[in-house]
């Protein structure tokens, strides 16, 4: 028996952000039961969930960026009042 078109072959497709399959299965002309798979869309909680771990992730990210440039600021500034380091260039 040669397959149909009238959807023999399971088709499955993933979304990268939420979205689930779920198997329905149905009856087809000749009485057999055939899964066919169900996108039920994307889930809003999901999505609001990893945007904010993605936002926390990235301005985590930035904060520390912020604090390592302020650091040397500050080392900077510390070492020039001191005297350690100067930003005249000496003459020979």
């Amino acid at each position: 028996m040669a397959p149909s078109s009238s959807g023999f072959s399971l088709a499955l497709s993933f979304a990268f952000f939420g979205g689930s399959l779920c198997l329905d299965s149905s009856v087809n002309m000749s009485g057999q039961r055939i899964a066919h798979a169900a996108y039920k869309g994307p889930s809003v909680v999901k999505e609001i969930i990893y945007g904010m771990a993605i936002g926390l992730a990235a301005g985590g990210l930035w904060k520390m960026h912020h604090w390592n440039n302020q650091r040397r600021t500050k080392e900077f500034y510390d070492l020039l009042d001191k005297g350690e380091i100067s930003v005249v260039v000496e003459d020979e």
